[in-house]
């Protein structure tokens, strides 16, 4: 596969899953999207305690309702292997 090739077909995955690359927070859904991890995984694991060592952060934004994850730590978490995929 080419590089042109490549972005194409990232980019069409990326408007499918409605992720913007330059965007600072992901849904669960678009995490799930992006590494396969199920929604409900992630949003299970945002409510352990903070010591526990597979909590993920997560932000509600004002006015917002879902939890948002930010996407550097997600990547570093997958990067770690702390998420199981």
């Amino acid at each position: 596969m080419n590089k042109q090739s490549f972005l194409n077909e990232l980019k069409t995955l990326l408007a499918r899953a409605e992720i913007d690359p330059n965007a600072k927070y992901l849904t669960a859904k678009q995490i799930e999207l992006t590494y396969g991890t199920p929604a409900k995984t992630i949003l299970n694991r945002s409510n352990l305690p903070t010591s526990h060592r597979r909590y993920i952060p997560s932000v509600r934004l004002t006015g917002g309702r879902k939890k948002l994850f930010e996407k550097k730590v997600i990547n570093r978490m997958f990067q770690t292997g702390r998420v199981a995929q």
